[in-house]
Parts: structure tokens; sequence; C-alpha cells
């Protein structure tokens, strides 16, 4: 057993890993070779999948004994869904296409749903959009609660923390504003949570440690991942890239330094909706690139940077 099982689960976004996958037997035969392998204890869907897709990888991960997750923002994205729209009716048709999508999501018994805010043209409006965010995540998490009661348990509802000026160029965003957005949800839903990505955070230019300590208290589920800052990079902005990649922001010892800040602001005993909180891998293959190689690489990196958190955790013990 890897040394983290008691502690936390490790999972992986599987339609970032595998995104050439497109019919049933390629999705199915991907998500099979993730469950078959001890190294994961969680697997991200997308929420776009048809039902009967759905139903079968839930299946699969309750044999394998595999938290199921969903995430909406592929969805999200390609239909330009925009839950803090400013126009009333754009937000509204925003609302019933999510309030589907939490409703598969009970169907075929997924633990935890992503979600994203939208874009944002003007930026003094910005405080208005944020509300309507807030009124949105609400209203979702309301109906959430509402079929849960049911359910017999409660669907995690995750806003993920995505850039805001670069490629995404969503609401949230920085960190202080995703700490507004969610001490206003969680404090009426506690299945509410944020979702922060590594990969993300050099995006916003903003240090790691910083955005954990303060967005501590609503921190439900982390990803971790690379990206580029390099302009001149073709695969600048928000694409994933393996760990390690020439241009990239994040190696071995980023995703250490980022372990060591999750311990020091307690995430390892946060209550989140899951069976135990969840870190996972969210890397995208370049177009060259076996999607297989760079989930190998991402399990290597991340326990090299596992044996440098104990090495430093070691050294500072010798120095006491």
């Amino acid at each position: 057993m890897y040394p983290w099982h008691a502690t936390f689960h490790m999972g992986i976004v599987h339609f970032m890993a595998y995104p050439q996958v497109k019919t049933e037997n390629e999705i199915l035969e991907s998500v099979h070779k993730i469950l078959n392998d001890d190294f994961f204890q969680a697997i991200e869907v997308n929420v776009s999948y048809e039902d009967i897709i759905l139903e079968k990888i839930s299946a699969l991960c309750e044999t394998a004994d595999v938290e199921f997750l969903l995430g909406a923002q592929p969805f999200l994205l390609s239909k330009k869904i925009n839950l803090n729209a400013g126009d009333d009716e754009e937000r509204q048709q925003a609302l019933e296409l999510c309030k589907l999508q939490i409703e598969r999501s009970y169907r075929c018994r997924a633990r935890a749903l992503t979600f994203l805010s939208g874009q944002y043209d003007f930026i003094e409006k910005k405080e208005e959009l944020k509300q309507n965010l807030i009124h949105s995540l609400k209203e979702l998490c309301h109906y959430s609660q509402e079929i849960g009661n049911t359910a017999g348990y409660q669907l995690g509802i995750d806003l993920e923390i995505f850039d805001h000026t670069i490629d995404k160029k969503v609401l949230i965003g920085p960190a202080p504003d995703a700490f507004d957005i969610a001490k206003n949800v969680k404090a009426d839903y506690p299945a509410f949570s944020l979702t922060v990505d590594l990969s993300h955070i050099p995006l916003t230019f903003e240090d790691p440690y910083y955005v954990l300590k303060l967005l501590a208290p609503f921190i439900g589920h982390v990803h971790i991942g690379n990206g580029i800052l390099d302009k001149k990079n073709p695969f600048y902005g928000d694409h994933h890239p393996r760990f390690g990649i020439a241009g990239g922001c994040n190696d071995y010892q980023e995703v250490a330094n980022f372990l060591i800040a999750l311990e020091k602001i307690d995430y390892f005993h946060q209550r989140v909706m899951t069976k135990k909180p969840v870190i996972s891998f969210e890397v995208k293959p370049l177009p060259h690139e076996d999607s297989d190689l760079v989930v190998a690489n991402s399990k290597r990196k991340f326990l090299a940077a596992l044996d440098k958190v104990h090495i430093d955790h070691k050294e500072l013990e010798n120095k006491i």
C-alpha cells in the first residue's frame, strides 16, 4: 500500500489525462486502466458522458473501491455556460442546465461535482457579478441538498478556481475573490467547497502558500498540475502539461512545497464530502505524447515530491 492511503486519496482527472478517448469502449478501457492501479483511490470523470457510460463507470468504481467524482468544467466551458452572467435570463438558463448535472450526479452515485465560474467582460461590475455567482451557487446547493435528503447522502458541490486574465479568463480567479464567494456560500451549505489547483496558481500570479492559508477553511478538493507562463511557448496558459516540462512552472519540488503547505493548513483533517481528502493529478499529454507515459511521469514526480518532504522533515528534526 502506498503511504498516503490512511491520510488522503490520490486521484486523477480522467478527461484531462485521456482527452483522446471518445467511444464508450475507449472511455471504459482507459477508466479500467486507472481503477486497476492501486496508486489511485479516486477518479474524476467528465459529466458530459452519456448516462449509460457514467452508470458503468460508477459500477466499476464501486467494485474497485475507488471514489467516483464528476467534473462539469468541460461542459460549462464548451457551452459557455455562465453562472455569474449579468443577464438574468442567461443566468437562469445556466442554473437549469447545472441542476440537470446535479440530478445526473446523484443518479450515478457520484461523491462530488465540480463547477467553475463564468467569464466577465467589465471589471467595474466585478462585485455585482460575484453576488450573481453567490446566488447561483446557493441555489444549486439548495437544489442538491433537497435531492440528497431523499438520496440518503449529500453530493459535494465544488467551485474550482481558474485564471482570470490569461486563458480561461473567468471571474474566480484570485484567492481573495474565491474567499468572498466561499464564506458566503459555505455558511449556509456545508456541502460546498473550493477546488484549488496548483497548475492554476501561477496563472493568477499568487503564492501557493498564501492561497492555501487564506482559503483553508473552504478547501474540499485539490488538483496538482503544471502550467506555462512563457508567451512564446505554444502551450502557454492553462494546458496542464506534464510535470518538469521545459518552461513549466511546477516540478517535484513545487509539488513537495505544496504538500507541506497542505499539511500546515491541516487539509488532511478537513471535513470533506469525499471519504478522505482528495489530491488529483490534472495533467494532459501534448499532441505528440502518450497518455500512459504522462500519467507515469506524474506518479514518479509525486513519489519524488514525497521523498523530498520526508527528507526535509528529517533534516529539520536533526537540527532540533
